[in-house]
């Protein structure tokens, strides 16, 4: 905002400046244009202080990579893998996750017979959090 204000600022001295020539120019009394000293149209754009943007708390599926999936029977637990940012908190299921300095975290699930719900949570040090759950069918 501050710097569409300084340009319009600019904008505004220069036209003022060119329709003072032209008017001078007009008027044969007036001095000619090599005697017309031109005002000074030099404003200073305005310092823009971007703020700091925090990067956006996120969870991506590595797998399973539905989050609805059908496993056997013989299937007794689940290997979940994920992707957040490198930092976070995560927990999967209520446990906590081993993290790794990319954001890349793991951790294996039980699964009852029929359906299952896994919950994956990510927090970070801002205090943003980020849910999903996972719908596990074993052997049905």
């Amino acid at each position: 905002m501050r710097f569409r204000m300084g340009s319009v600022l600019v904008a505004l001295a220069l036209t003022v400046s060119t329709i003072s020539v032209a008017m001078a120019q007009a008027d044969d009394a007036t001095a000619s244009v090599e005697d017309v000293v031109p005002a000074d149209t030099a404003v200073a754009a305005p310092a823009i202080q971007q703020p700091d943007v925090a990067p956006t708390l996120f969870l991506t599926l590595a797998n399973p990579v539905e989050q609805d999936v059908e496993v056997p029977l013989d299937t007794a637990q689940l290997m979940i893998q994920r992707t957040t940012m490198p930092g976070a908190v995560v927990s999967i299921d209520g446990n906590l996750a081993d993290i790794d300095a990319q954001g890349n975290f793991g951790g294996a699930v039980a699964l009852d017979e029929g359906a299952n719900e896994i919950d994956v949570m990510a927090s970070d040090d801002q205090g943003n959090q980020i849910s999903t759950s996972l719908f596990i069918t074993r052997g049905e």
